[in-house]
């Protein structure tokens, strides 16, 4: 079954994560000294579906974002930072997942995987250059 992207919708904090999540964190350009309130940070999301369409508003930390894709197009992000970015969102098995061709402008390709685990629980894979790990988001 394929990732059900409207029942992401809700509250969300980060649970069990690889231990090398923090470098990854870095990695992807979150500053060292956020890393702990990430971590312990929640994040609401709101996701709705049109077709083959789906916008997604996330609020972490007071910030809200607001971003449209298109599966199987490239689209532009804007990250919690107001950083833009080129991304892929497509669907895979039972997984979401979105490739950065280009995450930090230097040609970081970053691939992202999402799937369920069970009704409150979606694990999220990163390949990041040449790291790999993962975190656990859990319902709130």
């Amino acid at each position: 079954m394929p990732f059900d992207l409207e029942r992401s919708s809700g509250t969300w904090k980060i649970g069990k994560h690889s231990d090398n999540f923090k470098e990854i964190m870095m990695k992807l350009g979150v500053p060292a000294e956020a890393l702990d309130m990430l971590i312990t940070s929640e994040v609401s999301v709101e996701c709705t579906v049109s077709g083959n369409t789906f916008t997604d508003k996330s609020t972490m930390l007071g910030k809200t974002t607001v971003n449209t894709f298109t599966f199987g197009e490239e689209c532009e992000e804007t990250d919690h930072t107001g950083t833009k970015r080129k991304v892929t969102y497509t669907m895979e098995g039972d997984s979401m997942v979105f490739v950065y061709p280009n995450h930090d402008g230097k040609g970081l390709v970053v691939r992202q995987a999402m799937r369920w685990t069970d009704d409150k629980t979606i694990r999220h894979e990163y390949k990041v250059g040449d790291l790999e790990g993962w975190a656990e988001g859990q319902r709130v």
